[in-house]
């Protein structure tokens, strides 16, 4: 009984000694095949832009192939609902996004996943100011404008969204908590037709991401007023902050890097020092910051805090704002 007590020691004591080292193993072995690069929108726009040039150079510094699989619908939900269903060995990968991670959770009742519970950051990837803008001919010349002649006519302003819960919605209702004013939300199936009633007049005035208003403001169609960012961007340095403007506000549109819950440490641990070396590399700094994009190098500790923040951050928005939760 003794011998097999002690057989029983020995065993357990070589078990702890080679733990490291198999797991050592695990993250040197990985990836040992192709990985899925989830994208949960549509190809072609900003969002797909950012994961296409993200996975790309991902793939170089893993040294395997990442195939991007596009899967939008219902505001990137359906997507990021596959990938968080998927199985926690890290050849799923997610593009997640404020809307899909931090906005949707608190407009509907249902999303199909729980982001603290069904998924792990591995790392910030981008972060893109947005830029409030008027049509090139419109009367308000400047953001002082557009706020007295709102004192004038509460309620009478629109603004146009992508559509309901997207970055152009939260961000404007943020906006009219912010800056006490009463635009009116005027929602639109995508950013594009949305544009196109801002520069025919039908609406007054739209909180745009920055890499598809500068098409528009380079071309004279569009009069940008402010950033939304603290800082302002070198692409636009004319144009004003809204905290130089008086207006307690500073929102982006983020983008991070995210796998099912339950990947193991040495898979996260390969993914993001892999996710750090991307976004260091010059050609992806200089591919983001030509289109207007900030790189987010956070790690997955900062990187999980600050999406915890931004759920606080929107589920007030959302509620503050009378925003319907479907």
């Amino acid at each position: 009984m003794r011998a097999l007590s002690r057989l029983a020691l020995c065993l357990a004591a070589l078990s702890a000694a080679l733990a490291p080292a198999a797991a050592v193993r695990a993250q040197d072995a990985y990836p040992a095949r192709q990985i899925r690069a989830v994208i949960p929108f549509p190809a072609g726009g900003i969002n797909d832009t950012i994961g296409r040039v993200l996975f790309k150079t991902l793939a170089g510094k893993l040294g395997t192939e990442v195939v991007v699989e596009n899967k939008p619908g219902a505001g990137g939900t359906i997507g990021t609902q596959a990938a968080a269903r998927s199985q926690a060995d890290g050849y799923t990968v997610v593009l997640g996004a404020a809307s899909t991670m931090a906005v949707a959770p608190h407009l509907y009742k249902d999303v199909g996943y729980d982001v603290a519970r069904d998924l792990v950051a591995v790392g910030g990837i981008a972060s893109v100011p947005s830029v409030i803008i008027v049509a090139s001919q419109s009367k308000y010349a400047k953001w002082s404008d557009l706020v007295a002649a709102d004192r004038e006519r509460p309620g009478m302003l629109s603004y146009g969204s992508a559509g309901s819960g997207t970055s152009h919605h939260v961000q404007a209702e943020l906006l009219n908590l912010r800056a006490h004013t009463r635009f009116m939300h005027v929602p639109y199936r995508g950013g594009a037709p949305a544009m196109t009633d801002l520069i025919g007049g039908q609406i007054d005035v739209m909180v745009d991401p920055l890499p598809t208003t500068l098409a528009a403001a380079q071309g004279g169609r569009v009069r940008p007023l402010a950033i939304t960012t603290d800082t302002r961007s070198p692409l636009l340095p004319e144009v004003p902050t809204l905290k130089e403007l008086g207006v307690d506000y500073n929102a982006s549109t983020w983008f991070g890097l995210f796998v099912p819950a339950g990947a193991p440490e040495p898979v996260l641990s390969r993914l993001g020092s892999a996710l750090a070396a991307a976004l260091a590399d010059p050609g992806l700094q200089a591919d983001f910051r030509a289109r207007g994009i900030d790189p987010l190098p956070l790690a997955r500790d900062a990187f999980t805090r600050y999406v915890q923040s931004e759920n606080q951050t929107w589920a007030d928005v959302v509620k503050q704002a009378g925003i319907q939760v479907q």
